[in-house]
């Protein structure tokens, strides 16, 4: 089935749209609650600083644009290709909503402080919109920005863009050890979360969405 006419028949079908925008909101609901806790756990006092044998062998520097940039411009590139289909932006829904979920839980149980010579990242929009102008320096384990590339690699079924995602997720990771804005284990335990949300959301996505609007790989587009 093409794309207009999933989008279309999506219209039409009344119960599937009432799912699809229940998980809609249900997502952005998610994001409030996630920017919420984080600000939250600013304020938290009993987190651990680790030693950290890889971030005592990196110079800090300051690589925020540059991770800024390429975090952007994969997701603002990806984004439109993975919401294609009613079925895929259904996996996207819930991939970020098990995801964001799962982060609160983990670092609630995982409470660390901010790695020694860690220089702040500056993220404008995302300070502006989720974080009340807040600058973040104990949303540690596991890295937000690391999960959410490699979550966002897993839901592309385009070969060569998925390529390019993983190599963007790599650099994402590295960038952040740069800047000693985490920890090494958070850069490595984010991959083994974003592959859990990503099943998840595969998993609910497949409960959720009708036999008729499920499509094949690489099928209509």
């Amino acid at each position: 089935m093409k794309k207009s006419l999933q989008w279309a028949s999506l219209i039409q079908n009344k119960r599937y749209l009432g799912i699809w925008i229940v998980s809609l909101i249900t997502t952005l609901t998610v994001l409030v609650i996630v920017g919420l806790y984080l600000c939250y756990n600013e304020s938290r006092t009993s987190g651990t600083v680790l030693d950290d044998f890889v971030l005592d062998r990196v110079l800090p520097r300051d690589v925020s644009t540059i991770l800024f940039s390429i975090t952007w411009i994969c997701i603002l590139g990806g984004l439109p290709i993975l919401l294609r289909t009613p079925e895929r932006a259904m996996r996207v829904f819930w991939g970020i909503s098990v995801m964001g979920l799962t982060r609160c839980i983990v670092m609630y149980l995982v409470p660390l402080e901010p790695p020694i010579g860690i220089i702040p990242l500056r993220d404008p929009f995302v300070e502006g919109a989720f974080y009340d102008n807040k600058v973040l320096v104990k949303d540690l384990f596991f890295s937000g920005h690391t999960s959410n590339m490699v979550l966002l690699t897993l839901l592309m079924d385009i070969k060569w863009l998925k390529i390019i995602l993983a190599f963007a997720s790599a650099a994402v990771g590295y960038l952040l050890l740069v800047q000693h804005v985490h920890y090494a284990v958070d850069i490595i335990a984010a991959p083994f979360f974003a592959y859990l949300a990503y099943r998840a959301a595969f998993a609910i996505a497949g409960r959720l969405v009708p036999r008729c609007f499920r499509v094949t790989p690489d099928t209509d587009f």
